[in-house]
Formats: C-alpha cells, sequence, structure tokens
C-alpha cells in the first residue's frame, strides 16, 4: 500500500505539493505545549517530508513554489516591518545595511582567500545568513553566467 502511495506521487508530483499543503493546514493552527507553526512554517515542512520520497518536481514548479512562500512569509510579517520602520527606522536601516555588506564580504573574501570556486561563496552566503531567498538568488546568478550545463551543476552541488 506504502509503495503504491509513493510511487502515485512520484508519477504525479502536483499530488505531492497538494498533499503538502493540506498536511500544513491540518498542522499548522495545532498548539504543542502553547506552540503552533503556523500554516506557512508546517507546509515547508510538510514539504520537505514528502519530498524525502524522491519526488521530482520542474523547475519552474519549483521556482514558482519557492516564491510563493516567500511571498506568504513577507505578507504574514511585512505589517510588522512596516510599523517598526516608523519608529526606529534610520537606525535600522544604518545596521542592515552594515550587516548586509558584512554577510556579503565575508563569504567573498573566504571563497577568494582559500581558491575556492565562486560556488562556494554562494553556498556559504545562504548557508550563513539562513535565508531561503540567498538560494534562489544565487542559482539564478550561477544561470546567469552563461556556463555549459556540466559546469552549473558543478557549482549548485557545490
Amino acid at each position: 500500500m506504502i509503495d503504491w502511495f509513493v510511487e502515485t506521487l512520484r508519477a504525479y508530483p502536483p499530488l505531492a505539493v497538494f498533499l503538502a499543503l493540506g498536511i500544513g493546514f491540518l498542522i499548522g493552527p495545532l498548539k504543542f505545549a502553547g506552540f503552533n507553526l503556523g500554516n506557512v512554517t508546517a507546509t515547508l515542512l510538510a514539504g520537505v517530508a514528502i519530498g524525502q520520497l524522491g519526488i521530482e518536481l520542474s523547475g519552474d514548479l519549483k521556482t514558482t513554489l519557492f516564491l510563493l512562500f516567500l511571498f506568504a512569509v513577507g505578507y504574514g510579517v511585512g505589517p510588522q516591518f512596516v510599523r517598526g520602520l516608523a519608529t526606529d527606522g534610520p537606525k535600522q536601516i544604518a545596521f542592515s545595511l552594515s550587516v548586509l555588506l558584512l554577510c556579503l564580504a565575508v563569504p567573498y573574501a573566504a571563497a577568494v582567500l582559500t581558491g575556492m570556486p565562486l560556488g562556494y561563496a554562494a553556498g556559504m552566503f545562504a548557508g550563513s545568513q539562513t535565508i531561503s531567498a540567498a538560494i534562489g538568488v544565487s542559482s539564478d546568478q550561477i544561470n546567469n553566467l552563461g556556463l555549459p550545463v556540466e559546469e552549473a551543476k558543478r557549482l549548485y552541488s557545490k
């Protein structure tokens, strides 16, 4: 029964996406010890768990779903962000810019100083910042380099 279910999800990847959405919206509002994940986080975790079954999605679908995830997070946090800018805006902007410069400079410098390919720098940046968007931006930039397919795949895997 389980094999049939997994093979069905592999044959029809959109079913896996909808299953992740369903599980996420089912688990999201539930409270565990006074804490709930929320719909967006629960759906992301359900998608990660279902993804362990080896389900392949097209690149366009991955990008679209990733952008929808970023939109949902931004939609939930956006109003709080705007309210915060109204009170402590200039100090927060100065701090954000200094952190941004350090976060970009340190992985780049580390890759250059150690002689690593720049794909490593993108990976170090994304990993050190734990920002999902950094992975997408890094992947986009690798695609825009005009490298042969094998070279781009090598950079992705670093």
